[in-house]
């Protein structure tokens, strides 16, 4: 029998896995203190972090543990790509649970970004039904049904209950359900081993890069957090073509191609002809191949998100959106509902202009 050895390389998916458990022990602590109201979440979040001891250091593990996640899912789900496991009739399965499983983590990031109800969660609430409002057919009904459905209360409960179960249930059935037999304690301790310098670095992060929370007392600059990486650049890079693009162009590179590229993905293994397997028998039969093409393809995407999201300051809404600011500026508006007192919220070029340019574009 082949000894199995310790490869960094092989264990993106089990790192994954640990960091889900690691966003679910402080996702729990957090919400021993979280309050989804309009009034009061944002206000609950600033005691987490300032007053509840050890609170700020838990929040930014769970903020640098989901950037880690979405990352560690990537890798995971390329180098699964290269290993061709969708020719595999036995794991036909598993990839299908598994790009769900992405599409899970991604709603994590999105309603967890807007719990916190300070301005950069507002405006990316704001963002959602726009994004579904672009595309044709059904994009106003999605987008006002977006709008009328929408309470801190129900994203709460979507974020810290609906996707929990689903992810229990999707992961029981990728891996969990075959590893009990092999032992899912062993399996943790020899990820947790070889997925150990993440964790520090996750730790590390988190005091040094924190996300700003200080306000009225210490108010960060209006351009802060250009170039720091966080879960926010994988839902924003999604909306740069409504600052860029005109017209059909819009909903092509925002919404079409990403959704046809999932969906292809997702069901690659049950539309592939049997003709395909015996076809790829023999490439990329090289190691040093295929990793160095899980590094190309990895390079690339992460290349395109950083390019359309390095420049977002993302810790810097609250330089102009503080309490002494006022009601208006200081806290999310309570009509943010209505686009007909808002107009502003539906143009899609200004929201994301004042996203990326705040000084320029009020």
């Amino acid at each position: 029998m082949k000894k199995e050895s310790l490869n960094f390389k092989h264990y993106f998916g089990g790192m994954a896995f640990l960091l889900l458990i690691v966003q679910l022990l402080t996702g729990i602590f957090m919400t021993m203190y979280y309050q989804p109201q309009l009034e009061n979440a944002y206000k609950s979040v600033q005691h987490i972090n300032n007053v509840v001891y050890g609170g700020g250091l838990i929040r930014n593990i769970h903020r640098w543990s989901a950037l880690l996640l979405v990352l560690g899912t990537i890798i995971h789900i390329i180098r699964s790509f290269v290993r061709k496991d969708f020719f595999h009739e036995k794991k036909r399965f598993l990839w299908l649970t598994g790009f769900l499983l992405f599409f899970i983590v991604i709603s994590f990031v999105v309603t967890g970004l807007i719990l916190p109800w300070e301005w950069r969660g507002y405006w990316v609430m704001e963002m959602v039904p726009n994004f579904l409002g672009v595309t044709h057919f059904i994009g106003n009904a999605a987008k006002q049904f977006l709008i009328d459905a929408y309470t801190i209360p129900r994203n709460y409960n979507i974020h810290i209950l609906i996707l929990p179960l689903i992810s229990i249930i999707l992961i029981d059935l990728h891996f969990l359900m075959s590893l009990r037999k092999r032992g899912i304690g062993r399996y943790l301790a020899k990820h947790a081993l070889i997925a150990m310098p993440f964790f520090i670095a996750i730790i590390v992060l988190a005091k040094l890069l924190p996300i700003p929370s200080e306000d009225p007392d210490i108010i960060p600059l209006p351009l802060e957090g250009k170039f720091i990486p966080g879960p926010e650049w994988f839902f924003v890079v999604l909306l740069t073509p409504f600052m860029y693009l005109k017209g059909v162009l819009v909903p092509l590179f925002s919404v079409y191609i990403p959704f046809t590229i999932f969906t292809l993905l997702t069901f690659l293994p049950y539309y592939l002809k049997k003709k395909a397997v015996s076809a790829s028998k023999g490439l990329l039969a090289s190691k040093g191949l295929k990793a160095g093409l899980v590094v190309a393809i990895t390079v690339v995407i992460f290349g395109l998100i950083f390019l359309g999201s390095y420049q977002s300051p993302i810790y810097g809404c609250n330089a102009c959106h503080n309490a002494y600011r006022g009601v208006r500026m200081g806290f999310p508006p309570p009509t943010f509902k209505d686009r007909k007192i808002n107009p502003i919220l539906s143009d899609n070029e200004w929201m994301m202009r004042h996203w990326y340019y705040p000084d320029v574009t009020w």
